[in-house]
């Protein structure tokens, strides 16, 4: 539990809101927002299973702080190992240890964006976005209410950084646009703010990537995403996330699909770091599809928690939450999912699938269907179990180790989810497969 008291807390908020206040010359509405959060978080209820008390992330630590670490050569000699197994190149390892940013939040493509942005592709900092687009404050936490909970209080009040991608009507992003959130201090929450404005006809994927260098220790990365997606529009959101075991996370993810737009939201969860709680939430308007993928790698003792729900609100919208598990050693999965069929002919379905490799390992999934209409089209499937004999047998006949038939049965479970995916990443995720499987991770 913090030490902090109620008025030290209030305090330390405030100062922080100041200091971000005046280094991002932010205009008065960002500040004023700030203050509702500040005041929400105390009123707030909070009923997080793992963080009792989120007071314990207000301030940096007041523990001794690894030396800082300037080149890969002074990197401890497991990561770089960690590394090397993983074949990443000299660039990636420099983003994964947190050396190639100046800040918690890094911008990739920077030639490519210089140039797309005469087309319409906007992609800035959201301090800059708040900044040079007044249209924003009609954007910026729209769909969030600070006082639902103290964790997106405590956003409200002290987010930093995070990305504004705006895709002007009718415009197609050829190729993926990357994010990288890197968490560099210990005991510290960021609170990056994601806004995605895919106007009318408009196409764009953002691939997300969230990790933190081994010199980060007891950390919350609280991010928000809001998404617009426009008429006819397409979006595609792909988190990847290879967070270490002292990293809490608590994303929140927040989506408006208009009339036959479409919106596909994957979220690999390699590392999902000591636990992870989300709900994402979609309302999906008439002839709009949202669908949600999540794979989830269960791994030491981690406790992740994620849902979805889904609101099909116009005729003919349809929704798709399909989740596939990996749990291993002591680790616990919750996968929970809700559909509300509010208008005719919607359909919406609901898959869970795990593959359980420890008995001391832990799964449980709630499906929820909801229906306001008579034909509406609602169902909801699971399968959890363990690898059968006869596979691994199958593949041991034909000269296979154990691992290594282990390894091929699990990248097989979980790769129809990742056909949004690009192949370099793809290769990436099916190496940490094999790495988790085998007990290297």
């Amino acid at each position: 539990m913090s030490d902090l008291t109620v008025q030290d807390a209030k305090s330390i908020i405030e100062e922080q809101i100041e200091t971000l206040k005046k280094r991002n010359k932010e205009p008065e509405w960002v500040t004023e927002l700030r203050y509702k959060g500040l005041k929400a978080f105390f009123e707030a209820p909070h009923n997080d299973p793992v963080i009792k008390d989120p007071l314990d992330y207000i301030a940096k630590a007041e523990e001794e702080m690894y030396p800082e670490v300037k080149s890969l050569d002074e990197l401890p000699p497991e990561m770089l190992a960690l590394l090397d197994r993983l074949g990443i190149a000299e660039v990636e390892k420099k983003y994964i240890a947190g050396l190639a940013v100046q800040s918690d939040t890094s911008i990739v493509l920077n030639d490519f964006l210089k140039e797309w942005r005469k087309k319409g592709l906007i992609m800035e900092s959201m301090e800059d976005a708040v900044r040079n687009h007044p249209y924003m404050k009609d954007l910026f936490m729209r769909q969030f209410n600070p006082y639902e909970s103290k964790m997106a209080a405590y956003h409200t009040a002290v987010w930093n950084g995070g990305v504004f991608l705006h895709v002007d009507p009718g415009l197609k992003v050829p190729m993926p646009l990357h994010l990288f959130f890197l968490i560099q201090n210990s005991a510290m929450a960021q609170a990056p703010h994601i806004i995605i404005d895919a106007r009318e006809g408009s196409e764009v994927h953002l691939i997300e990537g969230c990790t933190s260098p081994v010199l980060v220790r007891h950390s919350l990365h609280l991010d928000m995403s809001e998404v617009y997606v426009g008429k006819n529009a397409n979006v595609k959101l792909s988190v990847l996330q290879n967070w270490p075991e002292y990293v809490h996370t608590r994303p929140m993810t927040r989506a408006i699909i208009e009339e036959n737009g479409e919106f596909i939201n994957t979220t690999v969860g390699l590392g999902t770091g000591r636990s992870n709680i989300a709900n994402p939430k979609y309302i999906v308007k008439e002839g709009g599809y949202v669908e949600l993928n999540g794979i989830i790698l269960g791994q030491k003792d981690y406790y992740v928690d994620l849902g979805g729900e889904m609101d099909l609100e116009g005729q003919g919208a349809r929704g798709m939450n399909a989740s596939k598990s990996v749990i291993m050693d002591k680790s616990t999965v919750i996968t929970r999912g809700l559909i509300r069929a509010k208008a005719p002919k919607t359909k919406g379905h609901i898959s869970c699938d795990a593959l359980i490799l420890n008995p001391e390992a832990k799964m449980e999934t709630y499906p929820g269907l909801a229906s306001e209409v008579d034909d509406a089209e609602l169902s909801h499937e699971a399968a959890i179990g363990k690898i059968r004999e006869e596979e691994l047998f199958y593949l041991m006949a034909h000269g296979l180790k154990e691992e290594e038939a282990t390894q091929l049965i699990v990248k097989g479970f979980v790769n129809p989810l990742l056909k949004d995916i690009p192949l370099e990443f793809v290769i990436e995720i099916r190496k940490i497969i094999e790495m988790a499987v085998s007990g290297g991770m």
